[in-house]
């Protein structure tokens, strides 16, 4: 199927209005898809999955009413949004990095950049009242939509990305992904319903489903995350008569938080189909479907000692824009051809998470319910956010250059990650200590033996909750060691979706902050709580 290119995209808006300039227009990205969607299928109508909370709200009737438009010049004297003349910011500048920025690399030995890749830097100046996006705006209040700039790129990059198969597909500006899955959870459930997640998933996802009401259903995973079977099964099995079936599934598809894992092609189509069969809402939780690393090669950034170069520098460029631009791992959205899937996207991980910003992506009528919640709560994202991702995106970045940069962020990620492997490799107790390299997102999770541990051998005789405590506490004792030494890493039973049930010893570790060499010094203090704990020689 046609679909749209970064190519047309000058073309289409040159073609189209312009864009309006006056404090929060009436905006929606139905004005800024592709012609291509319009030969496209409509989603399905699915009403029914809506809570009995959401089935009627349709947001604020004050903030709808606010942005008239017409033929003429209406003067406003109906609204609260106070004129520009008191804002006591005239201007802003900002300055920006280029798309690829001189690599965090590049401090280590012998590894040398080429020359086109040094750092470059665009200074613009915003003023109050310039023609174009300006503090006059940004400053001012915004509908729940966001900004008419932000949101035509936001838009525009959803179909490059995704190319979402049906056509009344529509997103909006949200304030970070877990404000919008606390929507979502009061948009699709109510109170006493069950939703479905991975075994081990996000535990602000679990906090706040406890907050709604929701109960959480932890469904097996593999090593490629979520079984589709597993789900499945707790389906066909269900107890309609103790409570109501699951209809939505909550799910971290990409570099899944925390395992790390991310689920093939052939297993997306395999949940999707299970979804398909029960009818069940996906909320596709995707922060981390950018940070593409690539496979693990031990000692990957080790220099050739003769000539004082990394010889696998430019294969392993070659390899990186490879990994972003294949399309073998689809998401939801892009297999989606029901309107069944909510995408939740996310400024924190590959841009600022201080930004607090993000985009949901669903059939329209579903964004209608994510618009009419954020009228009476967050409202919109920040004015001075929103400037600043499009002032960067849009005007000197443009999507090519976006892409650029999450090429360069998955090359940097690689590092960190094969930095920490390599520690890992050298110095955790292989007999007692198990994980895999995740090839997306910023974790690692690491599997623990506790059957190994000299004081917890012989517990077959003991209920699975007095062995759930034995192991809360093995974990509690070497994560405080562990800190006691200068190093912080997670605990596992956190992250687990069934808390009665679990039998496990995981920890999980990020590469996503600490230096290289605070890296291999973390991994080794870890290591040494680990086999004090479990009485093994250094």
């Amino acid at each position: 199927m046609t679909r749209l290119q970064s190519t047309e995209i000058k073309a289409l808006r040159a073609a189209a209005p312009p864009l309006p300039l006056i404090p929060a227009p009436a905006v929606s990205s139905d004005e800024y898809k592709s012609p291509y969607t319009q030969k496209k299928p409509s989603a399905k109508q699915l009403d029914h999955h809506l809570s009995l909370e959401s089935r009627n709200f349709t947001g604020s009737a004050l903030k709808k009413g606010s942005s008239p438009s017409g033929p003429r010049k209406i003067i406003s004297l109906g609204t609260g949004r106070p004129t520009a003349d008191y804002y006591l910011w005239e201007s802003i500048s900002l300055n920006e990095a280029s798309p690829e920025p001189t690599s965090k690399a590049t401090p280590k030995p012998n590894l040398q950049l080429p020359k086109e890749q040094e750092n470059r830097h665009s200074a613009n100046t915003i003023t109050k009242h310039g023609l174009t996006y300006n503090l006059s705006i940004a400053m001012n209040y915004c509908l729940a939509n966001g900004s008419a700039h932000l949101l035509r790129f936001i838009t525009e990059h959803v179909e490059l990305v995704h190319n979402p198969p049906y056509a009344d597909w529509a997103t909006f500006l949200s304030c970070g992904a877990t404000a919008a899955t606390e929507v979502a959870f009061r948009i699709f459930c109510n109170r006493g319903d069950t939703i479905l997640a991975e075994q081990y998933t996000y535990p602000g996802t679990l906090e706040s489903a406890a907050l709604n009401g929701v109960n959480v259903q932890g469904i097996e995973m593999d090593a490629d995350d979520l079984r589709a079977d597993a789900m499945d099964e707790v389906l066909s099995s269900w107890d309609d008569a103790q409570s109501p079936r699951p209809r939505v599934l909550y799910t971290i598809p990409t570099g899944q938080n925390p395992t790390g894992v991310s689920q093939s092609r052939e297993r997306r189509r395999a949940v999707y189909d299970v979804a398909e069969k029960h009818d069940l809402i996906i909320i596709e939780d995707d922060p981390y479907y950018f940070l593409r690393m690539g496979p693990y090669h031990s000692h990957h950034y080790e220099a050739n000692e003769t000539n004082g170069t990394d010889t696998n520098h430019h294969a392993y460029e070659d390899e990186a824009a490879q990994v972003y631009r294949s399309e073998s791992i689809p998401s939801y959205l892009a297999l989606d051809t029901s309107g069944r899937v909510v995408r939740l996207d996310s400024a924190s991980k590959i841009l600022a998470p201080g930004l607090r910003a993000g985009w949901v992506t669903a059939s329209r009528h579903i964004i209608n319910k994510f618009n009419a919640y954020q009228e009476v709560s967050t409202l919109a994202v920040s004015g001075p956010s929103q400037l600043m991702l499009w002032n960067l995106l849009d005007e000197n970045w443009g999507h090519d250059g976006f892409t650029t940069w999450l090429v360069h962020l998955s090359r940097e990620y690689r590092w960190r990650r094969d930095v920490l492997l390599d520690a890992c490799n050298k110095y955790l107790p292989r007999e007692i200590v198990q994980w895999n390299a995740p090839e997306f997102g910023m974790f690692l999770w690491l599997k623990v033996g506790w059957r190994q541990h000299p004081g917890l051998k012989g517990l077959s005789d003991l209920s699975l909750g007095e062995v759930s405590a034995q192991i809360v506490g093995l974990e509690e004792r070497i994560v405080a060691k562990a800190l006691e030494k200068g190093v912080l890493v997670t605990k596992g039973s956190l992250f687990a979706s069934n808390q009665e049930r679990e039998d496990h010893l995981h920890f999980r570790m990020t590469f996503a902050a600490a230096e290289e060499g605070d890296l291999k010094e973390g991994v080794r203090l870890f290591a040494e709580a680990v086999c004090e704990e479990f009485d093994l020689g250094n």
